[in-house]
């Protein structure tokens, strides 16, 4: 999730704004079910490509075949790591997102971070991080798509804090949805703070 250099054609007078480590929200309109009603964040943004990782599509299968071949047939892991996402429809490695900053091979300034090596994720299994989440596969948007499905209205844009990205996988969008409506409430009238239950006033 590091920053992506700025195109150098272009850097002076339009410079290019990186969306890695940050958060898409779908907007309700949305129809594919691959897509519909998603959290993803943004991992890579490119000039070729950017890749993302969808974080509220929780796998019901049994993980221990899994662990067996990650910690090959050391201790089991911690019960932070029982479950694993779809991340997204492209196959890709087992992909870890965290809040263990010492086990960090990639991230953001709030604190989330991914591991994808298999020697950090045997690590994050023996640890006992507050946070600490499993994904399988990722998605791909080709040069420029992202950005003009995002011009058209389907994502909307968020930082990737710990309070979105480690929220309950069937709470995460609206969680998501709310915090941009607040966001434009926000802009519109100037308050700092919004009420949670403005029909108690």
């Amino acid at each position: 999730m590091n920053r992506i250099p700025e195109s150098s054609s272009s850097k002076e007078e339009n410079p290019r704004v990186s969306l890695a480590g940050l958060l898409l929200i779908a907007a309700p309109g949305i129809q594919d079910p691959v897509f519909a009603r998603s959290v993803c964040i943004v991992v890579e943004h490119s000039e070729e490509q950017t890749i993302g990782i969808m974080l509220n599509r929780p796998l019901a299968i049994d993980t221990n075949a899994l662990w067996e071949q990650l910690l090959e047939g050391n201790a089991k892991p911690t019960n932070t790591l029982s479950h694993v996402n779809f991340g997204g429809p492209q196959n890709g490695p087992v992909l870890a997102i965290h809040d263990n900053q010492q086990l960090a091979e990639g991230g953001n300034s709030q604190g989330v971070y991914l591991s994808a090596q298999s020697d950090t994720l045997r690590k994050l299994a023996q640890t006992t991080p507050e946070h600490c989440r499993l994904f399988i596969g990722h998605a791909v948007w080709q040069v420029s798509q992202l950005e003009t499905e995002i011009v058209r209205g389907d994502w909307h844009v968020l930082p990737a804090i710990p309070e979105l990205v480690f929220a309950d996988e069937q709470l995460m969008w609206s969680k998501g949805i709310q915090a941009i409506g607040n966001s434009i409430v926000q802009a519109m009238t100037g308050l700092p703070h919004l009420m949670t239950q403005p029909l108690l006033n």
